[in-house]
């Protein structure tokens, strides 16, 4: 079950890498992969867009009147993070991120792209 704090006026919530996976799967999440183009390129979570947090325009986010946003770096640090952040800046009124970020992810046994296993994120 999804973990859910209000955050001055908005919804934090925290999902799951499962959770995560299923609300990307049944269509009613995109997963934003904030970390550098280099990380993203070495492993990365299927259907993951990629918006590196140095050139994230926070205006520019997806809308979100009929998909979740779901946040993702590696460990989940830096999302949750930046979800507060848009949360009180009043950019977004409610954000999700991946609880643990992609280390989750893989410690679940989920299927992530890693064209070089000798880059995989460890």
């Amino acid at each position: 079950m999804p973990t859910t704090e209000p955050l001055n006026g908005g919804t934090f919530e925290r999902l799951s890498p499962q959770e995560s996976l299923d609300a990307i799967n049944d269509g009613t999440a995109i997963l934003l992969d904030i970390r550098g183009i280099e990380e993203f390129a070495a492993e990365r979570i299927p259907g993951a867009m990629l918006a590196p947090l140095q050139e994230l325009q926070p205006h520019a986010l997806p809308t979100q009147t009929d998909k979740k946003i779901i946040l993702q770096c590696r460990s989940g640090a830096r999302t949750a993070s930046l979800a507060g952040g848009l949360i009180q800046a009043g950019i977004v009124d409610s954000i999700a991120h991946l609880e643990g970020g992609i280390l989750a992810w893989k410690a679940d046994g989920l299927p992530t792209i890693c064209p070089d296993p000798s880059r995989a994120v460890t």
